[in-house]
């Protein structure tokens, strides 16, 4: 067991418990950022009211001393647009807020889960995800890029404080992954078993009433610009992506590359970014996947024109 000491918003200094195995873990997790060229995906997931949130903020005193609620967000364009601005040793995090809840609220948190994950390659920050239930994810996540899942439960509505976590253990054996591929049909955590259980406190980091304002204020905006996008096919997309593709195209990557990513065309990357679909684009040696290791491009700039056809045009 070890307690840190924290000021909580009330103006009290209490100290925050962390089992051991946990505390060991987010050390080696600062080690990693402070020393490597890396970022660290944290997932929390769990049934409202369990107390995610708690620890996920828990977590994010300990390995940022400056984490504080201006480094939550609660919908997809203002967690791009924080991760943008993210400095080494920040922990950012995505509360989804109840937005999974929603069909088309999951597929463009999932959309921009893969964007994220191409911006913090070597960003060396840590990124925090708090969903109501990690197979509600991409696969990518879980199987390729999550470093820990802590799943929150309890037995009954007011029995919180308790957590399993699954990870890629030293043997080999990756939990995380095992979990997501066998639980994924039934939404079940039974197998495997979780590399270590822990507890945790009930202190709320931050100022709660200022936490629940934001978070309904990032519920209405998201919901009232999905009413505008459902109206409209042609719009439908375009507010969350434009921002976000224009911060990936600032970071170096091509109309190319992000159009078969995310799997539209790239006169439509043109068409939701205001540039033009003719345009110069340095030669790339590998193709680039935010989700594989060791890639690099060492290559002199070669600039190439690619002018797209009208038989590009199609979705």
């Amino acid at each position: 067991m070890v307690v840190i000491p924290r000021k909580l918003p009330t103006g009290i200094e209490k100290g925050i418990y962390f089992d051991g195995y946990y505390h060991d873990i987010l050390k080696f997790y600062q080690n990693a950022i402070q020393n490597h060229n890396t970022s660290v995906v944290l997932l929390f997931d769990g049934r409202s009211g369990m107390g995610k949130t708690t620890l996920n903020n828990q977590t994010g005193i300990f390995l940022d001393p400056n984490f504080d609620i201006d480094k939550m967000f609660y919908t997809p364009n203002d967690f791009l647009e924080g991760l943008s601005k993210a400095k080494k040793g920040d922990y950012i995090c995505f509360d989804e807020a109840m937005l999974l809840s929603n069909r088309s609220a999951l597929s463009q948190v999932n959309r921009m889960i893969i964007i994220a994950m191409s911006m913090i390659r070597s960003k060396q920050i840590f990124v925090s995800f708090c969903v109501n239930s990690i197979f509600d994810l991409d696969k990518n996540i879980a199987i390729s890029r999550g470093d820990i899942l802590l799943h929150v439960y309890g037995d009954t509505l007011i029995d919180r404080g308790r957590y399993a976590a699954f990870f890629k253990a030293k043997d080999g054996s990756d939990r995380l992954k095992e979990l997501y591929l066998q639980g994924k049909k039934y939404y079940s955590y039974a197998k495997p078993k979780a590399n270590f259980v822990g507890s945790f406190t009930k202190e709320f980091v931050i100022d709660d009433k200022e936490y629940e304002k934001r978070k309904q204020d990032g519920i209405n905006k998201f919901l009232m610009g999905s009413g505008q996008r459902e109206t409209a096919a042609a719009i439908k997309k375009k507010e969350v992506m434009r921002k976000s593709l224009l911060l990936l195209l600032e970071h170096g990557h091509t109309q190319e590359e992000l159009a078969a990513k995310i799997g539209i065309s790239q006169s439509r990357i043109s068409e939701i970014t205001g540039q033009p679909a003719e345009l110069s684009i340095s030669g790339i040696k590998n193709y680039y996947n935010p989700y594989q290791e060791g890639i690099t491009i060492n290559e002199p700039v070669q600039r190439k024109k690619i002018v797209f056809t009208k038989d590009q045009d199609a979705y």
